[in-house]
């Protein structure tokens, strides 16, 4: 079976905000979760300094963000290098227009597409590509056998025979479960970033292979299984993304990798008051709440940055 969101997105309606994502989060000035921080900021202005460690973000000019959301991040990006010339692609068309709002000012190129179905002719030339959040959305295989490994590829077909065809490709590491789910869509969507030759490519998504540093071990608590698992969402599911693998097809084009959590670029000051709240056994406070939730996704997020080793 493979999971898919195309559908949802090309005609939900106007509004992720039942979707918090941690970028919206900290777009608002009074957001309570920036005043965790270290660095009172966006996640845009944040992430674009972070970014400057590996990348020459001064030098970047053509940009594209795929499923771009509202815009925010490259809003913050387009004032911190006002040369970009930045392709926003999205499938949903209520976002896109979101982000004509956001972006509005701007020398923009926006496509309505789903990046599945990119050429990629149609990435050349890019310097940098952003995924922000959003590798959850693209299509997932579940429930597939760990006798599919036994079997002769040519006596698969659809979903089983393109899974099957990626291991023997990338040779991934094989599951130990009975079952298991694969992020097929956005192993394709890195390999075909990689063929474009994209010199830079930022990555992000929940990650089934998240863990605690060991000093924060008590304070804060999340699950990985290794395996992507799967996020109930309004009128969708969503999968996390097995990172390992996509580090799998990088390597085989021979990019450097950068990969941690979210909390790297924004960075918690676990003060005692932050220490205090993560110690309450329970909450009636939304907004300690809130913070909670969202200090969890700083650990349960991570990142990829993929750096062309001939750059």
């Amino acid at each position: 079976m493979l999971n898919r969101t195309d559908d949802y997105y090309s005609r939900a309606g106007d509004s992720l905000g039942w979707e918090l994502t941690v970028c919206n989060a900290l777009y608002p000035e009074d957001s309570p979760c920036r005043k965790i921080l270290e660095r009172d900021d966006t996640y845009g202005n944040l992430l674009y300094d972070y970014l400057g460690r590996f990348i020459p973000m001064g030098r970047i000019v053509r940009i594209i963000e795929i499923g771009g959301g509202y815009g925010y991040l490259m809003k913050d990006f387009l004032k911190k290098s006002p040369r970009m010339k930045v392709t926003m692609l999205d499938i949903a068309p209520h976002l896109s227009a979101k982000q004509r709002i956001s972006l509005k000012g701007w020398s923009m190129d926006y496509i309505l597409e789903d990046f599945m179905m990119t050429e990629i002719s149609c990435l050349g030339g890019m310097d940098m590509a952003v995924l922000n959040e959003n590798l959850g959305d693209f299509p997932t295989a579940v429930g597939i056998p760990a006798e599919i490994f036994e079997v002769e590829i040519d006596n698969l077909e659809g979903p089983l025979k393109k899974v099957l065809h990626l291991f023997e490709k990338y040779d991934f590491d094989q599951p130990e479960t009975r079952a298991f789910n694969m992020n097929v869509g956005a192993i394709e969507a890195v390999e075909k970033l990689c063929l474009a030759g994209i010199p830079y490519i930022f990555l992000s998504e929940h990650s089934c292979e998240a863990s605690i540093p060991e000093d924060l071990q008590g304070l804060i608590y999340i699950e990985s299984t290794g395996c992507p698992e799967k996020i109930s969402l309004k009128g969708h599911n969503e999968y996390t993304i097995k990172f390992s693998y996509l580090e799998r097809v990088a390597q085989t084009f021979h990019y450097r990798m950068v990969r941690g959590p979210f909390a790297d670029f924004l960075e918690p000051r676990f003060d005692d008051r932050l220490r205090h709240m993560l110690a309450l056994r329970s909450v009636q406070d939304g907004s300690i709440e809130t913070i909670r939730q969202f200090l969890e996704d700083l650990y349960k997020y991570e990142y990829l940055i993929l750096l062309k080793e001939d750059e």
